[in-house]
């Protein structure tokens, strides 16, 4: 009913979750596709046993190796450049040691697994691209490097994406919600947070998501955040919170869709609606490339279709 058709998820414990999605999918009652990650502690497991990224069909697959960097920018231990305002010599933390995220990266991309970071400070950020920079390519890998949520960017470092092949993995709902708190601990430097448009300007492959639980998985939300950078109510304003970094509605629509394909190293089979991909789409009550931005979050999902059968339908359609 969210017209969700496909999750790349790091759902914990990994083995109980990986199990309970081969039993659906094996009783055919896997109504959405799902690429599953592992977490850094299970690295070493993945690699003897020979697991790489891209294992699996195309309704139950092996993803990238998760890892942290930082925390998170409510209780300020996002890893920054530059200390939080009122605390210049508060920078945040790092949550695991670049030498660990830089052995692991090696190690994993060289044996097939591409890697996913938790990056939220601008200082995170660039350490994980400076780690993407000097690991060698591996062509052979099924998906792409990627670093999870790219939320505060120095401006030097927006290019550096494309150039490595990065996917800028980001969640517009967390502009829109943390409006009040991004400005309380940033202040100016705000500017260069959920910088989706600049990002995309830099030829980058952005792709959007949720971080469902900790927001919603509606990607007519996320929509909605990244066209107008508006809250539901309306705040704060028409431009919008940091309006310059506003998408259109075909780049947001392409983030969800041909840009998650990419990341998830499925954009040959997923993400656009064309002859000989996999059918999956969603009906939707009101065109949204037509009506009011704001109004987005007030569309309805009719139906959604995975692998070319309705998966749920609203009763308007019956």
């Amino acid at each position: 009913s969210y017209s969700v058709t496909g999750v790349q998820t790091c759902a914990l414990p990994i083995s109980m979750a990986l199990a309970a999605h081969q039993v659906l999918h094996a009783r055919g009652e896997l109504n959405l596709r799902v690429v599953k990650s592992i977490p850094l502690d299970r690295l070493g497991e993945a690699i003897a046993l020979g697991i790489r990224t891209g294992l699996g069909d195309t309704f139950l697959r092996v993803g990238h190796i998760k890892m942290f960097a930082d925390g998170a920018m409510g209780p300020r231990t996002a890893w920054m450049l530059e200390g939080f305002e009122g605390s210049p010599d508060d920078k945040g933390i790092c949550v695991t040691p670049v030498e660990v995220i830089r052995d692991a990266v090696l190690r994993a991309n060289a044996a097939g697994l591409a890697c996913a970071i938790h990056a939220i400070g601008d200082r995170a950020n660039r350490e994980i691209l400076d780690i993407f920079a000097a690991t060698p390519a591996n062509p052979g890998l099924a998906a792409p490097n990627r670093i999870e949520h790219a939320q505060i960017l120095h401006p030097a470092d927006m290019r550096r994406f494309a150039g490595l092949g990065v996917v800028a993995s980001m969640q517009p709902i967390h502009a829109t919600s943390e409006i009040g708190m991004t400005d309380r601990h940033l202040g100016s430097r705000s500017a260069g947070a959920y910088a989706f448009k600049s990002v995309l300007r830099k030829k980058a492959v952005v792709a959007f998501g949720s971080d469902c639980p900790v927001e919603t998985m509606d990607p007519i939300a996320g929509i909605h955040a990244a066209v107008t950078r508006r809250q539901a109510g309306g705040a704060p304003g028409p431009e919008g919170w940091h309006g310059d970094e506003r998408m259109t509605v075909a780049e947001a629509v392409r983030a969800y869709t041909h840009g998650a394909a990419q990341a998830a190293g499925w954009a040959d089979k997923l993400g656009t609606l064309r002859v000989g991909m996999l059918a999956d789409m969603t009906i939707l009550d009101r065109d949204i490339y037509e009506i009011d931005p704001h109004d987005i979050r007030n569309a309805r999902v009719l139906g959604t279709v995975v692998d070319g059968r309705f998966v749920w339908k609203d009763a308007a359609l019956d």
